[in-house]
This record gives structure tokens, sequence and C-alpha cells, in this order.
């Protein structure tokens, strides 16, 4: 095996170039990059990187993570998509995340597969400052288990445009989201039978509380979708045939069981099958010393002269 320095790591396995900070304690192996971080965020933040790191080392090895030559192997994430995360964490900024929609769904897809709670809620307080369409929307929260209630206004658009729900659509959609707004759409014209292209029967104000029933949601303020969103753009985010990733132990969420759902399809309405992806135009490389795409967000940083774990801070034990 080809060695780089003298040394025993592989040649095709380098450092990367933001994320190898020297006061790190932990060295992550994600695909072919090496990331020198400190472990405190990940026992701090993440159950499952608690339970990770905290399994028995073998008597006679030295725990995974020590070096370059004993990483701790990381093999349900990109290098893109995990520099992207650790910029939480190491960002420059402080409390400005200026990222794009992309970016933001690589951060919420990885709080989402290893618990990282507050990570998570962040990712989606961001990306509700931004407009997505409402079918990748919709696609994009269901998938990573996102309240729905913040799916309301996206709701409305497709239950009142005149176009009906495509079948490029529904297969984003998934079918139980489907068939919901199908009888959204049907109630909301106030006859059954009636074709889904007819005229809207309702008041705006009885939108949402027909919303509210049929996908049993919390009684939340309705924030209307602008007049720009009515059109669909499914662009914005492209979808693939990929199965969703769901982390262990955790099941996709229920169907409503309550409220005229559960009136219309039962107590043993069929489960969702999250299996868009709404996220699979991600960047190919680290275009910018921070794993973001320069061009996309001109805001990111470009430079990789200063050391990211520069600024970072820990509590005082």
């Amino acid at each position: 095996m080809a060695t780089r320095n003298g040394d025993s790591m592989p040649e095709k396995i380098r450092r990367h170039d933001s994320y190898y900070i020297m006061t790190g304690d932990i060295v992550f192996l994600v695909e072919h990059h090496l990331f020198r971080v400190h472990r405190y965020f990940f026992e701090r933040e993440s159950p499952v990187f608690r339970e990770k790191l905290a399994l028995a080392t073998p008597p006679g090895q030295s725990p995974r993570g020590t070096s370059d030559a004993n990483p701790f192997p990381i093999e349900d994430a990109t290098s893109v998509d995990f520099s992207r995360f650790l910029w939480v964490f190491y960002n420059p900024l402080y409390s400005l995340y200026n990222a794009s929609i992309e970016e933001w769904t690589s951060i919420l897809k990885l709080a989402y597969l290893w618990r990282f709670a507050e990570v998570k809620k962040l990712a989606v307080r961001e990306l509700e400052k931004q407009y997505i369409a409402p079918v990748p929307k919709i696609a994009l929260y269901n998938r990573y288990d996102v309240d729905r209630n913040l799916l309301l206004p996206s709701y409305s658009v497709l239950t009142t445009r005149d176009e009906p729900i495509s079948m490029a659509e529904g297969m984003d959609l998934g079918l139980e989201t489907s068939l919901l707004l199908a009888r959204a759409r049907e109630l909301a014209r106030g006859k059954e039978g009636r074709r889904a292209s007819s005229p809207v029967t309702i008041e705006d104000s009885e939108v949402q509380g027909l919303l509210t029933d049929v996908f049993a949601l919390k009684d939340v303020p309705f924030r209307p979708t602008s007049p720009a969103a009515v059109r669909v753009d499914t662009s914005a985010i492209s979808a693939s045939n990929t199965t969703a990733e769901t982390p262990t132990g955790t099941n996709a969420p229920a169907t409503p069981a309550n409220g005229l759902a559960a009136k219309l399809f039962g107590a043993g309405a069929p489960q969702s099958q999250y299996n868009s992806n709404p996220a699979s135009s991600l960047s190919p490389g680290a275009g910018a010393g921070w794993g973001f795409s320069a061009g996309q967000n001109p805001k990111s940083p470009t430079s990789t002269t200063t050391t990211p774990g520069a600024r970072v801070f820990f509590p005082t034990v």
C-alpha cells in the first residue's frame, strides 16, 4: 500500500482542508477525508454518538479516533455533508448562519439521523426563513420528521390551486399526504364527485380549519403563502427514488388517528411512504474552505487561512 511522508496513512486518505483542527481530540474518517475536531460537541448533543463513543475498546487496542492511523469511521454521511454539519459548531460568524437551502438540508439530514435535537431546530428555523416550493418542502419535512404544522401554508397552496396533484408530485409527497390532499381539495370544492380542477367554494378563512381537520394538525396561527408561491416549482430541490434514512429505533410519523382523517381512512390508515429524496442535488465538492460552494452562497467563508477551532469556547469544569 502506498504511503505518504513515510507514515502508514494510505495516499488516497487526506486531512480535510478546514476541519482538521490541531486542538481537536477525536479523528473521524468520512469517505476519504480525516476530520480532527472536538468530541465534546458530539457527546453533549447526540445520544447516538454518546453511545458509539462509549463502546468499550478491546484489550490491547487503542480507542478509535485517537489518531490518523486509527480514526473513528462514519459511514452514513458524505464528507461534503459532514463538513457542512461541522460548520454549525465552528462558524466564525457566531450567530450569523448564512447558508443555502441545499446546505441546511445537509445539516437537517445529519441532525435527524444522529439525533442532534438543537441542531435540527436550528436547521428548521433557518429553512423557514427561505422560500421552498410546496411539494419539495412537504417531502423534505416529511422525510426528516419536521413538525407538520409548519406545512399548513404549503398544504393550502396545493389544496386551493386549480391544477390537481400530478403523478410526479404524488411520488414525491408519498401515499398518505397525496390522499389527504386529494380529500382536502375535494372538500374545498364543496361537493364530492366534482372535478379536482373545479373552483374552490369555501372562503380563504375556512381553508385553515379544513386542513387542520384533514391533517389532524394543532390549531396554530395560519401564515398564508405569498401569491408568488402558488405555482409549484419542483426544481427547487430535485427528487429521486432513494429510500429515506431512518435512525435506529425511530419510526415514520404515525398516520393521524383522529379528526376527519380517521373517519376517511380509519384508525389503521396506511403509513406514509417517506421515500422521496428532495435533496439529491448536493454540490459534489467543497469548493470553499468550509465545504460550501461560494457560487451558491457568496457570503460563506471563502478563505482557508483562518483556523476554524480558534474561536471555540468550552465551559469551565
